[in-house]
């Protein structure tokens, strides 16, 4: 799990070399370039499972997979990497709170008090009432909620699933309901695509991300599989988040405010403790999933 972590920061960072291209074919590509890389070695059953139409949560699990990429893609493109790692991995503040909504499970006392820390470190980033919610802000909190979402699903797909066919089924199905972005993109396109970055950075760059979107997923499906319970896992998640200060104070000379630290700090301890004081909302609520094939 701290590897998938470091592989977050890194997508994160190779984002930004993506400039002058719109955020949505960004997105999308982030999708299609690792779906095209596994064609080759998928079998029929695996093409099987991507167009069952019958295994509801997967495909809902791929649109909360795009809009968390979405925003997060666009949050590291426009603002501090920090700051994008940082909100979009709040999404494990908001796991206890789905399972609340879609299931009715109880919130714990440790899992409040878990919730309120994290809660606070967010408003200690964020600031609200020195400069407002500004929209890179709120996109990236959006974005921690949708991957708090596809967490809970991606769940309960690793554990019944073989580990090629769980990412040939993320990839291409994300594509799939990705295209209106590549349309989206097309209104969009600067006249001047390669005025931000020369053609072979962006290149690199896509595929870049391409390969560590690859093995932040594939390191994340062993992890999940050698585990009981998600939220044991819940404090290496955070490893990005150290890791994207270094990179954005080495390469871009952002060091990070005492606020931001402290807020990172409240942040990570919450939602910690908010996870394990709730330890069975996530494989709970993924194992109810109704139509999801075992």
């Amino acid at each position: 799990m701290a590897s998938a972590s470091v592989c977050l920061a890194l997508l994160g960072l190779l984002s930004r070399y993506t400039r002058g291209l719109p955020p949505e074919l960004v997105t999308w590509l982030r999708f299609a370039i690792p779906g095209l890389i596994l064609v080759g070695l998928a079998r029929r059953e695996d093409w099987r499972a991507v167009w069952s139409f019958a295994d509801r949560p997967g495909w809902v699990r791929a649109v909360a997979v795009i809009v968390s990429q979405g925003c997060f893609v666009l949050a590291a493109m426009r603002g501090d990497l920090l700051h994008a790692v940082l909100l979009y991995n709040t999404g494990p503040l908001f796991i206890p709170l789905i399972a609340r909504a879609w299931l009715g499970e109880r919130l714990q006392p440790a899992t409040l008090c878990g919730l309120a820390v994290g809660f606070a470190g967010v408003l200690v980033v964020l600031q609200p009432g020195r400069h407002g919610l500004d929209a890179n802000a709120l996109v990236s909190l959006f974005g921690g909620f949708a991957m708090a979402a596809s967490q809970v699903l991606f769940y309960r797909s690793a554990q019944h699933q073989p580990p090629f066919r769980t990412q040939f089924k993320l990839y291409l199905q994300a594509a799939m309901v990705g295209l209106p972005l590549v349309l989206l993109a097309s209104w969009r396109m600067p006249a001047q695509p390669f005025a931000a970055q020369p053609p072979l950075v962006l290149v690199l760059a896509l595929l870049g991300m391409a390969a560590c979107s690859l093995g932040s997923q594939s390191l994340r499906d062993l992890a999940y599989r050698g585990m009981d319970n998600a939220s044991t896992l819940a404090p290496l998640m955070y490893v990005a988040v150290p890791v994207s200060a270094a990179l954005d104070w080495l390469l871009f000379g952002h060091a990070a405010r005492a606020a931001t630290l402290i807020g990172a700090a409240l942040i990570v301890t919450g939602a910690i403790a908010a996870l394990r004081g709730s330890r069975r909302a996530a494989p709970v609520a993924a194992n109810s999933n109704p139509g999801d094939p075992a």
